[in-house]
């Protein structure tokens, strides 16, 4: 078995030395085209006809979209919807994902239409532009009684909609904003913030209505570490991890005036979303923008042969403008 993966891994290794090799003799001039897929954007559905246009501005703002040479350019969308997801108190958009595909053409060997280059941005989900959302589970169906369900779910979702936050970057213009991490937030000025903090007393009693339905094991650490706390420290703004108190997991502001222990705990706020919108309304996008250096560029040109295709994209188009594809009332 021992053999057989060195085989496997050196053929691995092979291949993928050969492909680097190969991507750096593509054909940088030859023309290509553009391919919308019309079953990811079917202009019958709402969602699908608004992420259409969405992608019709990039291509318009962006000479390597618009006019590809050395690649034909897919451009399709992926939505994703679950019942886990929508019981969450922050959603309300219909989400996605805005993908486009640089199918490169070689010297030899054809195109790359497996895993080639690959540019993409999230539309309406809440979970993106900050760290990773818990995955608690809920209820479930072969061992927690029916009556349970829809406390144990409220329970889990109110702690799923947590998260800890990049720090703040800057302000690029009313509506387009970038924290660490390379994380864009393109959104409408004029509705409440998109993110609303939580406060070390909030997080307990989420934690409490957690672990007094689902792993009630952990429920009388939990009230310990809670009655450690002063009413100043449960009032002040919860930031991630904490040593001491383990399962709590969360310190207050009071503790981390410079944030060197972790993020400040967030959810998404239910009042930003304009309902006066369908769900199939783009409100809220979040974009990869990780200002690179240029060695780091030439270094990836270097080793690849291409250019990074979303850095491209990204310093092609005037930021300020993202804004305008976020949807209002008329």
């Amino acid at each position: 078995m021992n053999k057989l993966f060195a085989v496997v891994a050196g053929l691995t290794i092979l291949y993928s030395s050969a492909f680097a090799q190969k991507s750096a003799e593509y054909l940088p001039e030859k023309p290509g085209k553009v391919i919308l897929n019309q079953y990811s954007m079917n202009v019958a559905d709402e969602l699908h006809r608004n992420v259409k246009q969405v992608a019709e501005w990039f291509i318009q703002k962006t000479p390597v979209l618009a006019n590809p040479k050395g690649f034909d350019l897919w451009v399709y969308f992926t939505g994703y919807w679950n019942d886990k997801y929508k019981l969450q108190p922050g959603n309300y958009g219909r989400r996605g994902e805005l993908n486009f595909d640089f199918r490169i053409f070689y010297k030899e060997g054809g195109q790359r239409t497996i895993e080639p280059p690959h540019w993409s941005f999230e539309i309406n989900n809440t979970e993106y532009g900050h760290a990773s959302n818990s995955n608690l589970p809920g209820w479930d169906n072969t061992k927690d009684p029916e009556s349970l369900e829809k406390p144990m779910d409220k329970a889990a979702a109110d702690l799923n909609d947590l998260f800890r936050i990049f720090p703040f970057v800057r302000e690029i213009a009313p509506g387009v904003r970038l924290y660490g991490g390379g994380n864009l937030i393109v959104f409408n000025p004029d509705r409440p913030p998109f993110w609303i903090p939580v406060t070390v007393r909030e997080v307990a009693n989420m934690k409490l209505a957690y672990y007094s339905l689902i792993e009630v094991h952990l429920l009388p650490y939990l009230k310990e570490e809670i009655a450690k706390l002063t009413e100043e420290e449960l009032n002040a703004p919860a930031f991630s991890g904490n040593e001491e108190l383990f399962v709590l997991d969360v310190h207050p502001e009071l503790d981390d005036k410079t944030n060197e222990n972790g993020g400040q705990m967030m959810r998404f706020n239910p009042e930003y979303w304009d309902r006066s919108l369908p769900p199939t309304a783009i409100q809220f996008m979040t974009l990869y923008y990780p200002e690179r250096s240029q060695a780091e560029k030439d270094e990836f040109f270097k080793n690849n042969g291409y250019p990074i295709f979303g850095d491209v994209v990204m310093n092609s188009i005037k930021l300020e403008e993202l804004a305008s594809l976020i949807m209002k009332k008329k």
